[in-house]
């Protein structure tokens, strides 16, 4: 059976195909991803923005999909399972890119929801330590407002949360780290 040939294949078709055919998986996982090559390059640049990465980030997806696609289920929509392989993919490849650049963060980005007077502190602080404490949700949210530079309605499309539970989220966040750099609760020392 010559599978490029036939045209009249559906994505479960050729997924049955490519889990049942070892001898045509590659040719198989050509032609079902062959819909999807621009959109998934184009999310890959969109999540990582880095042009020099891209190649290597996008080939890793690639490779996952093939890796996962004996053990797919035909749950869901081919395409969303597909995007959220390429999603975890690429928020590994910025973990681990970012994860060398979070040493030294200004103070004046916490600053912003304070109305507490500053105290003696140094300008720059360690922020691996203050983000050890914080939960994954909350880390989260401060890596890709902070060192990814994503505005608050981009990170609630790559969270899949609402534009109001993002800044919730993030207010929570950033008061956490207030409260771990200034003190809890200053206002309960009245002389």
């Amino acid at each position: 059976m010559n599978v490029l040939n036939n045209g009249f294949l559906n994505e479960s078709d050729l997924v049955y195909i490519f889990k049942n055919n070892t001898l045509k998986r590659n040719e198989i996982f050509s032609l079902l991803m062959k819909p999807y090559w621009s959109s998934l390059y184009s999310r890959c640049m969109y999540r990582i923005n880095d042009s020099d990465s891209l190649d290597d980030v996008v080939q890793d997806v690639l490779l996952r999909i093939y890796q996962a696609l004996p053990k797919y289920c035909h749950q869901g929509v081919f395409r969303t399972w597909i995007y959220t392989i390429a999603d975890n993919v690429c928020y590994s490849h910025l973990a681990k890119k970012n994860k060398y650049y979070k040493k030294n963060v200004s103070i004046n980005n916490i600053e912003p929801i304070s109305d507490y007077n500053q105290v003696n502190i140094d300008d720059k602080i360690d922020m691996d330590i203050l983000l050890d404490e914080l939960s994954y949700n909350e880390q989260e949210i401060i890596d890709l407002r902070f060192y990814q530079d994503l505005t608050l309605l981009e990170i609630s499309d790559v969270l899949c949360i609402t534009i109001s539970a993002c800044k919730m989220r993030l207010y929570r966040a950033l008061k956490l780290l207030h409260e771990m750099l200034f003190g809890k609760n200053k206002s309960y020392k009245k002389s």
